[in-house]
């Protein structure tokens, strides 16, 4: 059986008590740190300082067992990674203060750290078994009561902290950390667990956004496209018609250069034919014989022409460039109109839901029960008479109110022959004769005679529409006091009042017109408003 030795009390210097540094010999075998013998030989005489014999020479560092020691050294010291010096590691409270190692433990009831070493030893003590041991814990005062200076084992539900067991009052609500560390781990996985629904609901929220913005963007994209597509088509339309305005001129311009340039030779030639004229007649006028200054009087013309103007026609371009102007208009707003399906689609996203406020009807109006539908039937109904009913005027006001904003509704007129829709102000006249004015707080358009639009300007605007519009849209942007009419089955404008003075909040205004011959009974129809009616 092999017993292990403790060596390192042979390594020690007799003066110093340490391991051996550079170590040297003496004659008589003792073995001494070189600098503890020089200073000892420095200060008494040069002998031993154990058995007192004479050193007589200078003793030289012992190679041997100097390796000896490097070895021992390297087997003997501990992992230095052990040791405690970095900032915010937790010493052990067991270690000597010159040598401590970082704790790896620390206890809860004896409110200390250890070390490896030291934790074997705590745990190796049967008294101890019930300690509780965590991650080493840097204020460790602070789990004690600073009255009794105890543990804190127990809560007070009463007091809300801490407490040790002296601290507990007769009466109070107390329970062990450990029941109050369970019910707030509970609380704070309910916490977690909504948390993290939280976190889920704005996950699929932002998917929902990162579609919703990828559509907007492809919307956009095919706006612009048909944006450009149609101005694209307006200035190929006024290019050609430039081309046609400047292509008599340019004939015009070849033309003029080719009479310039006769006009210019003849008018050259003339120049010459005149010059050698002169010098003839000059010749002859000096003549001294007159019988053959008579005889040679040359025969000059006595009449010149001097015809070299130029001329340019362009009576034929005054009827080209009005005609043109007025087929370029209609081709332009044509190209335009097509934009009106963009706009649509814009203006469906303020579609507001209206109903028909029966408080404002006209007597001889008969409202759905839903307030979707009002009909004219000639007939006066038993409802008592109100301050916002019409009573001359068979028109009926749509709720709630437009405030600011913008608001879009559809109303099917279907056959209907004739028919009244817009809006009017909230302070505008309802009694007696209504005057159809903006200035008097109507902004509104109309059908009579099955074919005869218009606008209620003033004065009265006539409307001429290719087709007869079964459904209308209504459209009012408050900030910017516009009102739009559009035509929801061939997508195309109808009208729009510019301009308009609020001053205040308005209201939808309908009217079905009575139903006086029998071909007028079919009522006024708020639509709700389908995708499908502007999906272009």
């Amino acid at each position: 059986m092999i017993i292990p030795v403790d060596v390192s009390r042979h390594l020690q210097c007799p003066i110093c008590k340490n391991l051996l540094a550079d170590p040297v010999s003496t004659s008589c075998g003792h073995t001494f740190c070189k600098r503890c013998l020089d200073q000892h030989i420095s200060m008494s005489e040069p002998h031993c300082p154990i058995c007192q014999e004479p050193v007589s020479t200078k003793p030289s560092v012992n190679t041997a067992l100097e390796a000896l020691l490097q070895e021992f050294h390297q087997t003997q010291l501990p992992n230095m990674s052990l040791f405690c010096g970095e900032r915010g590691v937790v010493p052990c409270d067991t270690c000597d203060e010159h040598l401590t190692f970082r704790a790896v433990k620390s206890c809860l009831n004896c409110l200390l750290s250890y070390c490896d070493q030291h934790l074997k030893q705590h745990q190796s003590m049967v008294r101890f078994n019930g300690h509780k041991l965590v991650n080493p814990i840097e204020k460790l005062d602070q789990r004690s009561c600073n009255v009794h200076g105890r543990p804190l084992e127990l809560y007070s539900r009463q007091d809300e902290r801490c407490i040790c067991a002296l601290c507990v009052k007769l009466g109070g609500d107390v329970i062990p950390v450990e029941r109050e560390r369970e019910r707030r781990q509970a609380e704070q996985q309910n916490i977690i667990d909504e948390l993290e629904r939280m976190i889920n609901q704005r996950e699929s929220k932002l998917e929902e956004l990162k579609e919703s913005a990828t559509k907007c963007q492809a919307l956009i994209e095919r706006e612009q496209q048909e944006i450009k597509e149609v101005f694209a088509a307006v200035m190929e339309s006024v290019k050609r018609s430039e081309q046609v305005l400047l292509a008599p001129l340019e004939d015009g311009r070849r033309c003029l250069e080719k009479e310039m340039d006769e006009k210019t030779q003849q008018i050259q030639k003339d120049i010459l034919k005149y010059k050698e004229a002169i010098n003839f007649l000059s010749c002859t006028m000096n003549e001294e014989d007159d019988i053959l200054f008579l005889q040679s009087y040359p025969s000059v013309p006595t009449e010149f022409k001097d015809d070299w103007m130029v001329s340019l026609d362009t009576e034929l371009n005054f009827g080209t460039m009005r005609n043109l102007k007025a087929d370029l208009l209609d081709e332009i707003e044509t190209r335009l109109d097509q934009l009106c399906t963009v706009e649509i689609r814009r203006i469906h996203s303020f579609s507001v839901d209206i109903t028909l406020d029966a408080e404002t009807a006209h007597p001889q109006l008969e409202l759905s029960r839903d307030g979707k539908e009002v009909s004219g039937t000639g007939e006066n109904h038993n409802i008592p008479g109100s301050p916002q009913q019409f009573d001359l005027v068979g028109g009926v006001l749509g709720k709630p109110c437009i405030t600011s904003g913008r608001a879009f509704w559809v109303v099917e007129v279907g056959k209907k022959v004739s028919w009244e829709l817009g809006v009017i102000r909230e302070d505008a006249n309802r009694k007696g004769k209504v005057s159809y004015k903006p200035s008097d707080g109507y902004w509104a358009i109309v059908l009579c005679g099955q074919d005869m639009y218009g606008a209620f300007e003033d004065p009265p605007v006539q409307l001429h529409l290719n087709t007869k519009p079964q459904k209308l849209g209504v459209f009012v942007d408050f900030e910017e006091a516009l009102v739009s009419f559009y035509d929801m089955v061939t997508l195309s404008h109808i009208y729009t009042f510019t301009k308009c003075s609020f001053h205040g909040a308005i209201r939808p205004y309908f009217n079905p017109h009575p139903n006086k011959d029998g071909n007028n009974s079919s009522p006024l129809v708020i639509c709700a408003v389908n995708q499908t009616d502007i999906s272009v």
